[in-house]
């Protein structure tokens, strides 16, 4: 796999600064973002992490989960998939929707997942109640996310709507991420996304869309993920954006 000169710069500043990184494919056009990583608390995790990276770990190879709680239809890694297959139907990408069996993960192939939080935790009221939990937010928040890598992708999700972890609205996503706030997306089932572009007429500024909703597990509605998998069908086809990197 290749690595750009900008992930190679997050993976030592990562190792340095012991920061998890991520999952999937690096060269990806689309970055999803979670609250935390669900391992248990203290338990240092390798899993993504800056190290594995180096030592050329593909995390970006289909898979078939054996965990049972992976199969589960309400498992984030399944809402992940299963966004990722209604973008492809709308853009008609049909190659890629063929999966060898129901619960495949095949995602992460043109997909990069990270976290918000470096400290992982099984559940989100635990993970806040970490010690270190606010001022791990904030190093990330200079370490991690300012990085030239994080910068590349022309479409970021957010998945957390929770004030500890990134601002409800606009205001720190636009300044996390160099946009400015467009519109908001209301379901029928009271979910919402807040869509947010880049300055398109600014010099520099390459084309960029952040869509910021709630976590797609315990109860998110198919309506949510449909609506986000148009806006970002619609930016993909605005700006003639090619996905499949694998």
């Amino acid at each position: 796999m290749h690595y750009s000169k900008e992930f190679n710069e997050l993976i030592e500043t990562s190792i340095e600064s012991y920061q998890y990184i991520g999952l999937g494919n690096p060269n990806a056009k689309i970055l999803i973002v979670g609250k935390e990583a669900g391992s248990p608390i203290g338990v240092e995790s390798t899993h993504g992490g800056g190290t594995a990276w180096k030592n050329k770990v593909d995390y970006s190879t289909r898979f078939k989960p054996i965990e049972d709680n992976l199969r589960s239809r309400r498992h984030t890694w399944q809402k992940y998939q299963k966004l990722y297959e209604i973008i492809l139907d709308k853009l008609k990408i049909e190659e890629k929707v063929q999966k060898e069996e129901e619960y495949e993960i095949t995602f992460v192939e043109n997909i990069f997942t990270t976290e918000l939080s470096n400290l992982p935790a099984p559940k989100t009221s635990e993970a806040k109640k970490q010690e270190n939990f606010k001022a791990e937010l904030e190093k990330r928040k200079v370490v991690f996310w300012k990085s030239e890598f994080i910068k590349q992708f022309p479409i970021v999700i957010i998945v957390a709507l929770d004030n500890k972890y990134i601002e409800t609205y606009s205001g720190e996503v636009c300044e996390l991420f160099g946009v400015k706030f467009s519109h908001q997306n209301i379901c029928e089932s009271s979910d919402k996304c807040w869509i947010h572009y880049a300055e398109e007429n600014k010099k520099g500024v390459l084309p960029k869309m952040v869509i910021h909703a709630r976590q797609l597990t315990n109860g998110a509605s198919n309506e949510l993920l449909d609506k986000i998998a148009e806006e970002v069908k619609e930016f993909i086809e605005r700006y003639s954006l090619n996905i499949v990197v694998k």
